[in-house]
């Protein structure tokens, strides 16, 4: 019986049960063991997932792993995730642009985590998704654990932090503009929230290591400059300054829905320069938020 055809058997057995270890060792000894061939056979398995009533842990570490594994080494290009890879993942993980289920959040995590490099848009979409979470107070990003709309706990910083730092790559790049910008939209959402202390910490530190490789400042891979003991002031050359079209997309962001927070209000202060020589519109935001 053809791979495909084995595929579809094993799905068929266990549709509309609660697929637990036993299910998961089956099908990962019996069909997968050579990994998924084609999209044909991903989509399949995706679809199933899809319509899962209820999954074990089991399943959706084996599911993340498979279509992880299916996307960075049995489509090409082999060993590398490049935009049409991270699209395609994308559309056939959600409905619409949502995720629809927690396996396939932690397919994302997981590509992410294993490729060497991904594109800058899958991170963003990961971090997307935990704002829709975080909002609703469930979904995919969250699991099953208790949650309040519109905050975020210590769990959601580790996680945010895990996707962050494995988005750098093995080179630890800096943070891109889409994962400023859905970080700024992630901030946005709970603003004047009782969040975790430890997100503004976070944020402050993403935002100023995306700005300061956009002044080409030498930053150190993201793991370190994200960290928790990472202090950024000390790291930030006396000159350094934004330019118009930076300064521009700062203000934009952190004036979009009002009056700086704290963390906001640290960008600011950080990149304003000395009292004489700050850009006129920070200084205007400055002002407003003093």
């Amino acid at each position: 019986m053809g791979a495909s055809k084995s595929q579809s058997f094993a799905l068929a057995f266990v549709q509309g049960r609660n697929i637990n270890a036993a299910d998961v060792i089956a099908l990962l000894r019996e069909v997968y063991a050579d990994g998924i061939g084609t999209r044909d056979e991903a989509e399949e398995l995706i679809a199933f997932d899809h319509s899962l009533a209820s999954a074990t842990p089991g399943w959706r570490d084996f599911f993340a792993a498979t279509v992880a594994d299916h996307v960075l080494q049995r489509q090409e290009p082999a060993g590398f995730v490049d935009k049409g890879k991270a699209e395609w993942l994308v559309g056939a993980l959600a409905h619409g642009r949502r995720i629809a289920t927690v396996g396939g959040f932690a397919a994302v995590l997981r590509l992410i985590e294993i490729a060497p490099e991904t594109p800058p848009v899958l991170a963003a979409y990961a971090i997307d998704q935990l704002r829709v979470a975080v909002i609703a107070g469930e979904g995919p990003a969250i699991g099953k654990r208790a949650h309040y709309s519109r905050m975020i706990d210590g769990e959601d910083v580790a996680l945010l932090a895990r996707i962050l730092v494995a988005a750098g790559g093995d080179a630890g790049h800096a943070v891109s503009r889409a994962e400023a910008e859905a970080l700024f939209d992630l901030h946005d959402a709970v603003a004047g929230g009782a969040s975790d202390p430890a997100f503004d910490d976070l944020f402050f530190k993403a935002i100023a290591n995306h700005l300061m490789s956009a002044l080409s400042v030498k930053v150190a891979p993201r793991r370190d400059m994200l960290a928790p003991g990472a202090t950024i002031a000390e790291r930030l050359p006396a000159d350094a300054r934004l330019d118009a079209d930076q300064t521009a997309w700062l203000a934009s962001r952190i004036m979009r829905d009002g009056r700086p927070t704290a963390a906001e209000y640290s960008l600011l202060r950080l990149f304003s320069g000395e009292p004489g020589d700050i850009d006129p519109t920070l200084r205007r935001f400055l002002d407003r938020a003093a």
